[in-house]
């Protein structure tokens, strides 16, 4: 089994990115297969709530 973790938090040492490693420890210690994605190091743009999407269908974008 694989188990991913995605922590949204600009902090990639703070209390978020504390409790996703405590969980992925214990599902690596049950044999689990681990990855932590940290999404503030993506170039990503999400909703900015322009409305946009209800006039051209666009709502978010990623920028790569």
């Amino acid at each position: 089994m694989k188990i991913v973790a995605f922590n949204g938090s600009p902090r990639k040492d703070g209390n978020t990115a504390t409790l996703l490693n405590k969980a992925l420890e214990g599902a690596a210690a049950h044999g689990a297969e681990i990855e932590m994605i940290q999404l503030y190091d993506l170039n990503f743009k999400g909703c900015i709530s322009c409305f946009a999407c209800k006039t051209i269908r666009f709502a978010t974008e990623v920028v790569e």
